[in-house]
């Protein structure tokens, strides 16, 4: 078995990357919108069309979806690469990350999308597994749009390639 790495299961997650992150909205009790940045992210039905995304049960992020009962999708265009590091890396809980993004209301929820997003997704949620560290949070899509998109992206989403490392897609 030449060339192969093994013990790798700490990082089995890192072999299903590159992928695109997204930045998960969710509204704050004050209806500021908080922002957090995911790349565990997966559509899983399409009839319903329902989402899923994984995040830890300590995320502000999870804790107001599951208050809300809401969240938007939002998938970054690469020009927004530093501010996808800020707010990847910095709790809503510490740091007023609204500020970082320019919202506009979306089109079935209170929760708003991110304006400059390449595409964004409403969702209202279906249900919450806990699995392992994180939950499964699940989302029924209740409108979707995007920029530049026919059915397959026309330009190049940023991607996500673990950790803190991103990249444009054009640059792999």
């Amino acid at each position: 078995m030449s060339g192969w790495i093994f013990g790798l299961e700490h990082l089995y997650h890192r072999l299903l990357s590159p992928r695109i992150p997204v930045i998960v909205v969710a509204l704050r009790d004050d209806n500021v919108p908080n922002a957090m940045v995911a790349a565990w992210h997966m559509p899983v039905s399409s009839n319903p069309p329902i989402l899923a995304l994984s995040i830890a049960p300590d995320r502000l992020t999870h804790q107001l979806i599951e208050k809300r009962g809401e969240f938007t999708v939002n998938i970054p265009p690469p020009s927004f690469l530093e501010k996808i590091k800020i707010a990847g890396s910095i709790s809503g809980r510490i740091h007023d990350k609204s500020k970082l993004f320019k919202f506009v209301q979306g089109a079935s929820i209170k929760t708003p999308i991110i304006d400059e997003s390449m595409g964004a997704i409403e969702c209202r949620l279906h249900r919450i597994l806990e699995v392992g560290d994180h939950s499964i949070i699940l989302g029924d899509v209740l409108a979707a749009r995007a920029k530049n998109f026919k059915e397959v992206w026309l330009s190049s989403p940023l991607m996500h390639l673990g950790g803190t490392k991103y990249v444009k897609f054009e640059d792999l």
